[in-house]
């Protein structure tokens, strides 16, 4: 999924995607979905951002009892003496690509931390001008693949290019996130930091979607909602609440104020691609519904 969501942003910018799979791989394994997809998206988001007429290639292997992902791009590289910082927030190779194609900001930091959170390792090679490789290593358990429940297909593909999403999180990792899992679909994102800048952008702007976290300062996401709802000119817009806590209690004020669904964090990427797709594509009805 991963790499068929990047496949179009790279063919774009005159990249081929490789994809080679070593014949050792399980064909079942048991680990945390949402978080390797969350490293892959960051680990594809960087290779595509720095590659430009070259190639990347995802090279997926297995020893022992550890699958390693290994992703690698023709891309612009990391000097040797940068090498051992890329991985702190907000690290930058250089001025001049950071101009040029926008720094890896908390990406590789995330990415890294929720590796060794699995138990795993995030590591990086490069040779400046030549390109870098990611490699990705996780202990994980094979499981008969009869146990594993199959893998939603995603049916939205180009259903969300260009549409304008406006996303509204006031933790700064969790905004990243959604950048990474909405990026490749072609949205034209626009990120808040809270209630009270999303009614502002709500006001001058129309959008296709809000994604609206329901717990941030100075403006929480149901008063916003509710405010929103009252404006001209998203007054109709669909409203997915984003949400640690699902209660009855709260999916009733939710409601009230004119939520269209709601989404439980951690975000899985399918049901999120889903849920805009079909919020985009159709008018805002019925109560709020529950989609994860």
């Amino acid at each position: 999924t991963v790499v068929r969501l990047w496949e179009p942003r790279a063919l774009a910018n005159g990249v081929r995607l490789r994809l080679r799979v070593a014949p050792t791989v399980p064909a079942a394994v048991r680990t945390d979905p949402l978080r390797v997809q969350q490293i892959l998206f960051n680990l594809m988001s960087n290779a595509v951002k720095f590659t430009r007429d070259g190639e990347i290639t995802i090279a997926v292997g297995w020893d022992g009892d550890r699958l390693n992902v290994a992703v690698g791009d023709t891309g612009c590289g990391i000097p040797a003496d940068r090498l051992a910082q890329i991985f702190n927030s907000f690290e930058q190779a250089d001025v001049g690509t950071t101009r040029r194609y926008g720094g890896t900001g908390l990406g590789l930091s995330i990415s890294r931390k929720l590796a060794e959170l699995m138990g795993g390792t995030l590591t990086a090679e490069s040779v400046e001008g030549e390109g870098a490789t990611f490699t990705l290593s996780l202990p994980m358990t094979v499981v008969e693949a009869a146990a594993v429940a199959p893998e939603r297909p995603l049916e939205i593909a180009g259903s969300l290019s260009g549409r304008s999403i406006l996303a509204a999180d006031d933790h700064e990792v969790n905004r990243r996130i959604l950048q990474l899992l909405l990026e490749p679909h072609g949205c034209r994102l626009t990120l808040v930091e809270n209630g009270a800048e999303a009614l502002e952008a709500a006001s001058g702007q129309r959008f296709d979607a809000i994604l609206m976290d329901m717990q941030m300062p100075v403006m929480d996401g149901l008063e916003a909602t509710r405010r929103i709802r009252a404006g001209a000119v998203n007054g109709s817009t669909p409203v997915i609440a984003l949400t640690a806590n699902a209660l009855d209690v709260h999916r009733a004020a939710w409601d009230a104020a004119g939520v269209h669904a709601f989404l439980t964090k951690p975000i899985d990427p399918v049901m999120l691609a889903t849920t805009l797709a079909q919020a985009c594509a159709a008018e805002r009805t019925g109560p709020a519904a529950a989609v994860a």
